[in-house]
């Protein structure tokens, strides 16, 4: 019996140690991380050089004049200028006309279910058992018994597009003639667009222009270069992945 309470005694020892080391460890600032899905598509004969492009905000009812628009558009000319495309003075001195769409999904809810094990004061876990010998429950040692809980997160769906488009066919018939389109969404527990797009943005540098083929997954986080550089001054940290 003595033998069995310092087995119990270990155990839970044993326990507090592992516990307070993963609190600790859960304590320690970890970088800000994003995963984004790109699909980007081309048309076949889309060749230009010395692109001048114009950006403008391709969100229903938005305009140019949007603190917000004004705000991703100056990530999204980083990221042209990056790849090589010059910001023209005024839509006739362009040969692109750029729109940026970009938003946040509804938040969706999500369960899921684990069993955690049941334990007695004697540091067994258990189920009830029917005893043979006296009118009643007794606990089985040593017999595995679990009890079913639910929790629940929630998401959002983070996106940003980039279209270009042909410029006379915008001047002259009013229409998005797509050259190239590059779509970038992300899922996480944060709302919050202006955390996010700056690290889309940046995700979706490599493939501007291109055709990927099909959705594409890349991972970044705080520390690439290029998210900074984007940022600029400001450098947002959270103590965990979003």
């Amino acid at each position: 019996m003595r033998s069995n309470k310092m087995t119990v005694l270990s155990y839970r020892i044993l326990v507090l140690v592992l516990t307070a080391l993963l609190a600790a460890c859960s304590m320690a600032p970890r970088p800000l991380q994003f995963r984004a899905e790109i699909d980007s598509l081309a048309a076949v004969n889309n060749s230009q050089s010395n692109i001048r492009f114009v950006l403008l905000p391709g969100n229903a009812g938005a305009n140019e004049q949007d603190l917000q628009f004004i705000e991703f558009k100056a990530y999204i000319e980083k990221v042209l200028a990056n790849r090589g495309y010059s910001k023209a003075a005024s839509m006739q001195d362009s040969n692109l006309v750029m729109f940026l769409s970009y938003g946040v999904g509804a938040p969706e809810v999500h369960q899921y279910s684990y069993e955690v094990p049941l334990w007695n004061d004697m540091g067994y876990y258990y189920p009830y058992r029917m005893s043979r010998f006296y009118n009643g429950y007794y606990p089985g040692f040593g017999v595995g018994g679990y009890a079913q809980r639910t929790e629940s997160y929630t998401t959002f769906r983070r996106y940003l597009v980039l279209e270009a488009c042909d410029k006379d066919a915008y001047l002259q018939q009013q229409q998005r003639k797509q050259l190239w389109k590059t779509s970038v969404q992300s899922n996480g527990a944060s709302n919050d667009l202006r955390l996010v797009f700056p690290y889309m943005a940046a995700a979706m540098q490599a493939y501007i222009g291109s055709n990927t083929g099909h959705m594409i997954t890349v991972d970044i986080d705080e520390t690439d270069p290029l998210a900074r550089s984007l940022l600029g001054p400001y450098q947002p940290s959270l103590p965990q992945a979003q």
